[in-house]
């Protein structure tokens, strides 16, 4: 926060200083001297002026490291990267923080000086660093800038979310809602998240879902809903039908009402071909776990009446397993079907998939599982959403107003995470007397429901000042503030009651409360949201959606592993976070989670079952992230491996600093001809990219963190040689820009956690990125490196990193903006 006190040390500091490149060390004697003699000394200062300006001091011994290696291409002339450093002397550093900050990235990688250039020495390379983040973090704590987010719409995810915890109502929202805007990697950025008015009609109409499906209704309309099932691979167990069962499918469904529902298993047979019919197999559907219905279909009879009759036996077939006649009452139940397994061998014929554990063949298969109604109803419901949202049932119309209050006060206080007013509540009522007259009570509570959930009060956050407030004054956010950053951040949801109730006694900010309750929703399931929304978008693995390998030249890959991968790195990110772990185990850490599919597609044969466990890991090739399919997938192409996209995606997210962009009229990277019988390896075709001195400046840093990860193909197998350029031998090795020899992926993770504090920055980089809902600019990084710092002391524990992000300025506090209209208001 400005002080008086600094902004007149700032003022002394501006007046003693002197110009690196033109004083020598007498005039800086002189100076100090002056300085003495009309009474400015330091011990007048306050402790963070006298810091920064032992800082200088510091970096004066350092400065020629940066003339006798930068300024050959930094330079008037050159102008390398739009900075000339002959014009820059130490006292400039944190006025020219944003030139300095993408510096000191580059210097710490190696990336500057560029590999191909002179090179200083490691001390001098690290002296240089300090220095420089001394002189820019001790300027940090005299001015504090935690920016400003502005006016920030909940994402899909966070609407999602929120409607489910406040009604208990799983809306699909990929349906219901637009498609988030993405920067910097993650999709809650408040100022991609713009509204438009098509946006304002979808959330119309998604509130009227959700108010519809909490309240329910006694006679809902007949609807139909189909749960698809791989057909492809229905050999195996499905990890929560009966023991002793195969293929299928498992759904969670919620029925609106008590009643009737009709249950239909979809493509059972057909005409064209009879593969799967030649033997008898047991079809059962289970509901929440118990048996109601089993039949037999294939087989003899079966057989010789789609041989013979065909469409009409194909008719007579599907027709045992369709409208099958099941009572079931309101609220979510699980709804299986499966075949009873005859054999878990795999296939004996001559022709069969290479990939393996596809079970036996010549067995009959279902393609959906189809949901259709109430088909007769008796009116009772007792969901539990409508459990959450109808907290008092009225026994007659005068008590109908005084308890439509009550429902909308306890829905507004969580859906504008605050305690309501009476303002907050006149909407609701308004359209709750409009619903009620026309129909019921609960048409009312639906109708007021809306008003509600499409509120801005909702569907935006806004930090807002005082009204006595300077524009360019630095205050803390309010406690209310505070509770929806910690729940946004750590849940992607609304704050409970629990947090909304401190917060309003204004005791959330203290520090021991504070810590308690980010332990408790660290500890609650909620929290997993931060391994399927934060890592999931840092590490990019949304982007395996769009990852289709080619079969042809993959033919062992199964579609199922897709989700596979997702699901290791979700259990494995997870322990560590729930284990309140240290984060340096994304690289390092020996184990992970497999089932028996993902664990052969890694070569590993003491798996078995579908379901997932922690594996200890014999190999160490696989340790890390750097060792999982989806990571290795997602930086792959359909037909090969690409070094270099695998070297930025490492350059990026693990190392904090993404490649520069290639320079105009590149060459592309030489592809393999079309039909060509041997062609070159990646490596020598990368080699003669290379060539090209404009490629080779960022190549070289690239290129050889790609390489070490060579052995696997593009679907995360590990392989000895290179199929596609006669099947010669893998060369992994390669050289680090700072000269460091790799000879593969345990080369690669040794140098990436050589310095972990450098993994650790990126990742508490990226973290801020998200918790903040903003790009991290350059004059966060003091407090990004202050958060490093202090979680070093604690062995970089989890926790540590969000506690310290949650301390910082950047979450708890903001700067007042120069315009009014950047406020907003709600």
């Amino acid at each position: 926060m400005h002080s008086n006190k600094f902004q007149a040390d700032i003022k002394i500091m501006n007046s003693t200083r002197y110009n690196w490149k033109v004083q020598s060390k007498r005039l800086i004697f002189a100076a100090l001297l002056m300085a003495i003699l009309t009474g400015i000394t330091t011990r007048g200062f306050s402790a963070e002026s006298r810091a920064y300006l032992s800082a200088l001091d510091n970096l004066e011994d350092s400065w020629t490291t940066l003339e006798t290696y930068c300024t050959g291409c930094h330079n008037f002339d050159d102008y390398a990267g739009g900075v000339d450093f002959t014009l820059l002397s130490p006292d400039a550093v944190s006025e020219e923080g944003a030139t300095f900050e993408m510096a000191l990235r580059k210097i710490r990688n190696n990336v500057m000086p560029p590999p191909n250039q002179d090179q200083p020495t490691d001390d001098e390379r690290w002296e240089l660093v300090a220095s420089i983040e001394n002189v820019l973090d001790t300027h940090a704590a005299m001015e504090s800038n935690p920016g400003r987010i502005g006016l920030h719409r909940l994402n899909r995810t966070e609407y999602g979310n929120a409607i489910y915890d406040i009604t208990g109502v799983k809306l699909d929202t990929e349906l219901a809602l637009p498609k988030d805007d993405n920067s910097d990697g993650f999709d809650n950025i408040a100022s991609v998240l713009k509204v438009s008015p098509s946006f304002l009609d979808q959330y119309i109409a998604a509130a009227r879902v959700v108010s519809e499906q909490a309240v329910g209704s006694p006679s809902p309309r007949n609807e139909s809903v189909v749960y698809r099932m791989d057909s492809s691979n229905q050999g195996v167990h499905v990890h929560g039908l009966p023991l002793g069962t195969r293929g299928g499918v498992l759904a969670e469904h919620i029925f609106p009402v008590d009643g009737e529902y009709a249950i239909s298993i979809l493509g059972m047979a057909g005409a064209g071909y009879t593969l799967g019919m030649e033997y008898n197999h047991g079809v059962v559907i289970t509901v929440d776990g118990v048996k109601v219905f089993e039949r037999d279909i294939g087989g003899g009879e079966d057989l010789r009446m789609l041989d013979q009759v065909q469409a009409p036996a194909v008719a007579e077939i599907n027709g045992r397993f369709s409208d099958i006649r099941i009572p079931l009452t309101s609220g979510p139940h699980k709804i299986g079907v499966a075949f009873i397994a005859r054999s878990f061998v795999e296939s004996d014929e001559f022709l069969h998939n290479v990939g393996g554990n596809r079970g036996m063949g010549r067995i009959a298969r279902a393609r959906g599982l189809e949901i259709k109604g109430p088909i007769e109803t008796t009116g009772v419901i007792d969901t539990p959403s409508r459990r959450k949202v109808i907290i008092c049932e009225p026994t007659t119309s005068n008590e109908e107003l005084d308890c439509a209050r009550r429902i909308y006060a306890n829905l507004a206080k969580q859906a504008f995470r605050r305690p309501v007013t009476n303002d907050d509540l006149e909407a609701p009522l308004r359209f709750f007397a409009a619903g009620q007259e026309q129909g019921s009570f609960d048409d009312g509570i639906k109708n007021g429901m809306m008003t509600i959930f499409t509120s801005p009060k909702f569907l935006f956050r806004a930090e807002v000042p005082p009204a006595d407030a300077r524009p360019g004054q630095v205050i803390a956010i309010s406690d209310l503030e505070l509770a929806s950053r910690l729940a946004f951040f750590l849940w992607s949801s609304s704050p409970d009651q629990e947090l909304i109730d401190l917060a309003a006694r204004g005791e959330l900010g203290d520090d021991g409360m504070l810590e308690a309750q980010v332990e408790r929703m660290l500890q609650d399931p909620r929290a997993e949201s931060m391994v399927e929304n934060f890592v999931f978008q840092w590490l990019r693995l949304r982007d395996l959606d769009n990852v289709d390998p080619d079969r042809e030249i993959f033919p062992e890959y199964n579609p199922a592993l897709l989700e596979a991968f997702r699901e290791e790195i979700k259990l494995f990110a997870g322990s560590i976070f729930s284990a309140d772990r240290s984060i340096v185990e994304l690289i390092t850490g020996d184990y992970t989670f497999l089932n028996e599919d993902l664990a052969m597609h890694y070569g590993i044969r003491d798996v078995k079952g579908d379901h997932y466990r922690r594996v200890t890991l014999n190999d160490e090739a696989r340790f890390g992230l750097l060792g999982t399919g989806g990571v290795l997938m997602v930086t792959s192409y359909a037909n090969r491996t690409t070094p270099v996209i695998r070297g930025a995606y490492i350059m990026e997210n693990f190392l904090g600093v993404p490649p520069a962009a290639p320079p105009p009229n590149v060459e592309a990277f030489p592809e393999t001809p079309e039909g060509a019988t041997v062609s070159l390896t990646v490596r020598e075709r990368l080699e003669m990219h290379r060539a090209n001195p404009a490629c080779a400046g960022c190549h070289d840093v690239m290129d050889p963190l790609g390489l070490a990860l060579e052995n696997y193909d593009a679907v995360g197998q590990w392989r000895d040689r290179d199929s596609d350029a006669g099947n010669i031998p893998i060369d992994a090795s390669g050289q680090l820009a700072d000269g460091t020899p790799l000879i593969g992926v345990n080369d690669l993770r040794e140098a990436l956690v050589e310095r972990p504090g450098q993994f650790v920055q990126t990742f508490t980089e990226k973290l801020m990125t998200y918790s903040l809902g903003r790009s991290v600019e350059y004059h966060d990084m003091p407090a990004v490196r202050k958060i490093v710092q202090s979680a070093a002391n604690n062995s970089y524990r989890f926790s540590s990193i969000v506690m310290g992000v949650i301390n910082s300025d950047q979450f708890r506090m903001i700067t007042v903006p120069e315009n009014d209209q950047e406020i907003g208001s709600l």
